[in-house]
Formats: C-alpha cells, sequence, structure tokens
C-alpha cells in the first residue's frame, strides 16, 4: 500500500485529504506543523513516504521553505511533492513549481483530480 504524509495547518482540510487518499488505497500520516513533519522525516528510522501533500500558507514555516528544504537535500530532493493551496495568482504557482512542486493542485480538491496528481507523480498508468 502507498504511502502518504500530509503536511497542512488546517485539521479540517487535512481530514477531507486523509479520507480522499484512504479511499485512493494510500496508508496517510498528518502533521499540521512543518516543525512536526521535519522532526519525523530527519529521525534516524524514517522511511519516507511515496508522496508529500503540502499545503502553503502555514504560519512561522510555510509550505514554500518546506519545498525548497526537501529539494535542497539529498535524501529527499526526489520525494514526489504535490503542494495542495488555495493561492490562485499564476505567479504564486510558477514560483512552487519552480522551486520544485510535482504538482500543484487547488484546494478544494476532488478524489479524480487528486488520484490524476498522483498518478502522474507516482509514473502509474490508468
Amino acid at each position: 500500500m502507498p504511502t502518504a504524509i500530509i503536511v497542512d495547518d488546517e485539521p479540517q482540510m487535512a481530514k477531507a485529504v486523509q479520507l480522499l487518499l484512504k479511499l485512493l488505497d494510500y496508508q496517510t500520516q498528518y502533521f499540521q506543523s512543518p516543525k512536526e513533519f521535519a522532526r519525523h522525516l530527519l529521525a534516524a528510522n524514517t522511511i519516507p513516504p511515496d508522496v508529500l501533500i503540502l499545503d502553503m500558507n502555514m504560519p512561522q514555516v510555510t509550505g514554500l521553505d518546506v519545498l525548497k528544504w526537501l529539494r535542497g537535500t539529498k535524501r529527499f530532493k526526489d520525494l514526489p511533492i504535490i503542494v495542495l493551496s488555495s493561492e490562485i495568482q499564476p505567479q504564486f504557482i510558477d514560483s512552487v513549481v519552480a522551486a520544485g512542486a510535482s504538482h500543484y493542485l487547488l484546494k478544494p480538491t476532488t478524489i479524480e483530480d487528486l488520484e490524476k496528481a498522483l498518478d502522474k507523480v507516482l509514473g502509474n498508468s490508468k
């Protein structure tokens, strides 16, 4: 069963995404803050997830900060990252993609759009 981690400071949104992922047969884990996520990921025995679902608008440490950090590390530079955000400004989306996002989805998303994004970033063909 593929694994997904969700990092989002909005628990209701994260629970909705978790439900969609479970319907798509993903094992999920949720972190409400980038700091919690980073501590988990950097633990010595942690196996990286198959995909990361990352919110952009979070206090203190933004999703863009997390994205840049992951892409700058040897261990996580190739981790598939789907950004799930309510930001619709083309310049912002371009900057997120340029920073290394594997795919960009707008909130709220549908199960169909999420499944397409997962298939794209994980190289699945249906």
